[in-house]
Parts: C-alpha cells; structure tokens; sequence
C-alpha cells in the first residue's frame, strides 16, 4: 500500500468531519452550552489541524484497492476516534467515549449512558463534568477574565449539543461517511469505485448509475428526502422538532439513538410508534430500490424478492411473538408492541417501546435471530443481510437437487436473475467468517467477564450478537431497559472492534491483517 497516497485521501476526510463537528456545535450554541461549545470548538479544531497536517504528508496520486480498503478500514476508525472526543472533553473517560462513538458512526446504537434528567434526556453526571478538561478550561478562563458567571452550578447538565451529535453522527454512518465523501470530493474518477465497492453492504455492489459520484449522489438524496418526510410527520405527530430531528436520524440510519432515555416508549403515542416503524421499515430496504421506485418502477419494491423475504420475516415474527410472546393486554396492543420490535431489531434499530427482556424465551430467542439476520442488501441496517440469507437457503436447495440428479446443471437465481459464483462464494465465506468472529468474540467476552455473576450465557451471546449486528441493545444486563456500562473496559473495546468488523462486513476490516496487503 502506498501510505502516503493514503494519508492525502484521509487529510479530506478529516477535515469533511470537522466541517460536520459545527453543527452539533450550533446546537449547542442555541441551547447555550459553553462547555460544549467549547467542547465541539476543541474537537473541529484538532480534526481540522490533524487533517492538515496529513495532507502535507500525503501524495495526490490515483489510488488504487489497497488505498481503497485502507480508507474506508481506518477512516472509519478515525472518525470514531475523533468524534469521541466531545464526550471526552465533557468529562467521559477515553473508552466509554470510544465505545459510545463508535456505537453511533456504526449505527449500532448500544449506550454506556446511564442518567435522565427530570423530563427523561440522557444526562452527563456532575462528577464527570466538573473532572473534565472543558471545565478546567473555564475555570482558567474565568480566572483570566474575573467571569464567575463562566463555572456553571447547575450539573448535572442534559447536553443537547452531545446527544444531537450522537443521533447526527449515527445519520451520518447510515448511509455512510465514506459514500459522503465519494458524493462531494471532486476529483475521485475511477478511485470513487475502489471506495464505493468497500464501503457499500451487501453482496450487491453494482451502481445505480455509470459514475459513481452520481449514484452516491442519488443514495444521499433520497436518504435525505425520507429523512426529511418523518421529521416533519414527527413534528405533526406532536413530537417537539428537536426530538423529531434526533430520532429521525436515528430512525433512517437504522441506529437507535434516542435523546430519552425511555427511547420511542418515552411518547406514549400510537401514532409515533406507526411512523417510527413504517420509517424503520423502509430504512431496511435496499436504496437502490427507493431510488427506482421515486424515478422509473413504482412497483420496484414489491417486485423485488429480496425485499418480499425481508417482509415475510417481520410478518413471520411478529406472529410468534403475539402468539408465544408473553406480551399482555389485548391483540392490538399485543400486535403493537410485537410489530415495532421484530421491524426494530430486524433492521437492526434499536428502538424500543418495551422491555422485551421480559418477554418469552421463544420472544427473546426470535429477536436473536433477527439481530444476526439483519435488513436487506443496500440499506442501512446491518447484521448478515435477507440477501445472503436467500442465497445460502437457494444454494442449499441447488445441493439438494443435485444429490438428486448429479449430471444437472441448476443455477442459483435471485428475482429471476443467475447470480455468479463468485457472488455465492463471497456469501458462504462472508457467513462463514461472520459466526466465527461471532463465536470467538463471545468466549473473549465471557473470559473477560470471568467473576462477574450479572454476565450470563445470554448477555454475552446478545452483546455480541448486538454489536457484531450493529442491532443496539440486548438480552440481560445490556437489554433495553440497561446499557453496557458496568461491562469490563476490555470487553467495551472487544464490543468496540466488534461494531467497526460489522459495520465494514468483515472482509473491508480483516484485509488489514493479510501481510500482502501492506506490500507495495
């Protein structure tokens, strides 16, 4: 790999995310928030210097796979980092900031927050805000000036400015930084493929258009266009902007990072819980088929067999969760609660409008299940995805036939189409990978938590299954009710690499560890 072509690549990135760190520093600003002005005005800074001293580092040359693979595998990396430092300035210690920075760019939406505020927001307690290095810094600045109005008494602080950045930072993963960074970087030419083929989910990476600057373009757009459709019938709704704006972000990206604490529950509204899930659903879907749907095809998404699948699955699960699931109150109420869960944990969400922790085995086994099925190719969610399912299930029948009928040639068709070899393949191995990682995460984890009597079989097993899934909270100590705060700081960053190999679908994140990959 030639570094240096590499560094120049990252130098834009970088100072793209210290533009994007003002925004939730504007937040901040309306609700006037000196530390985390402060903090968001640190943290771009650093972003942006750090940028420009790579850049001065780095080539502008043509890059090729290897600096492709290195982008999107350490760009990720490096936005995580750097978008956990408002937590760290606020008084968050440097894992806890990893974790829950990572947790959002991944859309995975599991949290190390653990207070509310009297109205249910997310909080940061006093003792962290008055250890951290923004405080510091006002004191010296209030020291300087002989401003004592500067030190706030009021901590514990609800900080908008953060908890927006933790929702935009998860809208920003959804679709994804890197497929951002394609759309507005001129100059990418051919290079833009090497990106888009590493950063796009799914064993389908073909583009909507010729260029793809174009397409990441067009994904972007109709992101947009969703996005801006239920944050205006969240509003309608009687959601106040502010939360509509935080949830939506959440909600497109398939992420689950909600500024309450009780998540989408917090509302007590039917009518929120119908647009949540109707937005989740669609966030589960293949773009690409949204994109055909606004431009050509109306009917593309109902004639997709992928996506009928997809429906199936939530419609399967929702009914063994009603009939088997323990809920209590009427059918409605029952089809309610079940339907916004099994599309929540399908499209690997997170959001939550009951413990379901305290549901049947047969309903906590079912969620588990969808955690590690996933959404569909091309969309935001994560997980293994309904499209490798299909083809593993169709390659499985083809052996069956052919067990039948040893000379027959039967190709492996999906909506009618032949799909390559090379597709199959790369999905049996991608599957394959996915639940050895999955496996040996979880012994790290449970040797981790050695002594810990709160981590049982089915916290470890959901923790991973959760993270690796990008799917949001789990089963036990880290179901929706609880976070993962109290897991060991070692087993946070286990969970952390976790969310980076799932959000990259393994195959961008392990390249890195081939030996002939950083040969030039």
């Amino acid at each position: 790999m030639r570094v240096r072509v590499f560094l120049h690549l990252l130098a834009s990135l970088l100072k793209l995310l210290a533009v994007l760190l003002l925004i939730p520093g504007a937040v901040a600003a309306y609700y006037t928030e000196t530390r985390s002005v402060m903090a968001f005005a640190l943290t771009s800074l650093l972003t942006l210097v750090t940028g420009i001293a790579l850049m001065r580092l780095g080539s502008d040359e043509e890059i090729g796979p290897k600096e492709g693979f290195a982008l999107v595998a350490l760009g990720w990396l490096a936005s995580a980092f750097f978008g956990a430092l408002p937590y760290f300035f606020l008084g968050t210690n440097m894992v806890d900031s990893l974790f829950e920075s990572m947790s959002a760019f991944t859309t995975t939406g599991s949290s190390i927050l653990t207070e509310l505020n009297a109205q249910g927001y997310w909080i940061i307690n006093s003792t962290m805000a008055d250890r951290s290095l923004i405080h510091l810094l006002e004191l010296r600045l209030s020291t300087l000036t002989g401003n004592s109005s500067i030190i706030h008494s009021d901590s514990p602080q609800t900080y908008f400015g953060l908890l927006f950045w933790r929702s935009f930072a998860q809208w920003l993963g959804g679709m994804g930084i890197i497929l951002l960074f394609i759309a507005i970087l001129p100059r990418l030419g051919v290079a833009g493929r090497q990106l888009y083929r590493a950063e796009v989910p799914g064993p389908d990476k073909d583009a909507l258009t010729p260029r793809i600057k174009q397409t990441a373009r067009v994904l972007w757009w109709v992101y947009i266009l969703l996005t801006v459709a239920e944050i205006v019938l969240l509003c309608l709704a009687g959601m106040p902007l502010y939360d509509s704006m935080c949830n939506t972000f959440a909600t497109m990206a398939t992420g689950g990072f909600s500024p309450q604490g009780l998540s989408i529950a917090a509302y007590h509204s039917w009518i929120i819980d119908v647009i949540v899930t109707l937005f989740m659903f669609l966030a589960g879907a293949n773009f690409a088929l949204h994109y055909r749907m606004l431009t050509s095809d109306r009917t593309a998404l109902f004639k997709d067999t992928e996506f009928r699948f997809y429906t199936l699955i939530i419609l399967a699960s929702t009914a063994i969760i009603v009939l088997w699931g323990g809920l209590e109150g009427d059918l409605s109420h029952k089809m309610r609660l079940a339907g916004f869960q099994v599309v929540s944990i399908m499209t690997t969400t997170g959001f939550a409008t009951a413990d379901f922790d305290r549901w049947s085995a047969a309903a906590k086994f079912t969620l588990l299940l969808l955690m590690i099925v996933g959404a569909c190719a091309s969309s935001t969610g994560g997980a293994i995805k309904v499209a490798r399912i299909l083809l593993i299930l169709k390659s499985g029948y083809r052996e069956l036939l052919h067990s039948l009928h040893p000379k027959a040639v039967f190709p492996v068709r999906l909506a009618g189409v032949p799909i390559k070899d090379e597709v199959l393949r790369s999905s049996n191995v991608f599957v394959s990978l996915y639940l050895i990682i999955f496996a040996v995460a979880a012994l790290l984890l449970a040797i981790i938590s050695y002594g810990d009597p709160q981590m049982n079989i089915e916290t470890i097993i959901s923790a991973v299954a959760t993270t690796l899934g990008n799917a949001g909270p789990g089963l036990g100590k880290v179901g929706p009710a609880l976070s993962f705060a109290d897991i060991h700081p070692a087993g946070k960053m286990l969970l952390f690499l976790c969310m980076w190999i799932g959000r990259l679908e393994i195959f961008t994140a392990l390249v890195l560890f081939v030996p002939d990959f950083w040969k030039k």
